[in-house]
């Protein structure tokens, strides 16, 4: 994807606060994003070959109420996405994550969790403490055992 694109869709999210990039072929996290980590409310980069978020830049995004990586090639979660405290919607299905970050709990304000289609082998017990959580999809997973 040329850079006058990428550059018209960040342009278009900071007027609108939604930055999405889907079905591109994407192999990285756009790093152009971090003009944006002040004002973005949604992120959906699904239908990608993403493999890994940028730590750095991933925690940044103060105001994300919605995070949409389904279909990518994602096999962690940095520990600094639990940074976004008011993420309410997590979207990471079909990807080939095994586990989440132990911090996972801090966000506070998730009500839906999609990981359908992940390579879980238990339930994270981290889920145990979002008390917001209404909505959680954890099929087409390897689990095999529940935290009491």
């Amino acid at each position: 994807m040329g850079n006058s694109a990428l550059r018209a869709h960040v342009e278009t999210a900071q007027k609108t606060g939604v930055f999405q990039l889907k079905d591109r072929g994407l192999t990285e996290f756009p790093a152009d994003l971090q003009k944006l980590t002040s004002n973005l409310r949604t992120i959906d980069l699904s239908n990608n070959k993403i493999e890994s978020l940028p730590p750095l830049l991933i925690g940044k995004f103060t105001l994300l109420k919605s995070l949409s990586l389904n279909n990518n090639k994602l096999t962690v979660l940095p520990d600094e996405i639990c940074n976004l405290k008011k993420l309410e919607t997590l979207s990471l299905n079909n990807n080939h994550l095994r586990e989440l970050p132990s911090t996972f709990g801090q966000l506070s304000a998730l009500k839906t969790l999609s990981l359908s289609g992940n390579q879980l082998g238990a339930l994270p017990p981290q889920l145990c403490s979002l008390r917001h959580l209404d909505v959680m999809d954890l099929s087409k997973n390897q689990i095999r055992s529940i935290p009491d």
